[in-house]
């Protein structure tokens, strides 16, 4: 697998694509811009609850989301346990 390239951009155009989505459901219709802020949100925690107190095997597959989402390479067999 190849060493992924840091890109600066990456982190603001997922910030902007995450508030871009309730704002663009507020133009349609106010009650809409709450729900998908709302589970955006929901999303987000259980994402992170589950990679922080999540079983062995639930918090192993939370953290290599996140790090997909990063695009963060895997570690390496060697650094693992």
């Amino acid at each position: 697998m190849t060493r992924s390239t840091f890109r600066p951009g990456r982190a603001a155009a997922l910030a902007t694509l995450a508030a871009a989505v309730p704002a663009a459901g507020g133009a349609v219709h106010p009650a809409l811009s709450t729900v998908l802020a709302g589970l955006e949100g929901a999303v987000g925690l259980t994402i992170m609850a589950t990679a922080l107190f999540g079983s062995d095997r639930l918090s192993e597959r939370a953290f290599r989301l996140l790090r997909w989402i990063a695009d963060r390479p895997e570690p390496s067999k060697r650094s693992r346990r």
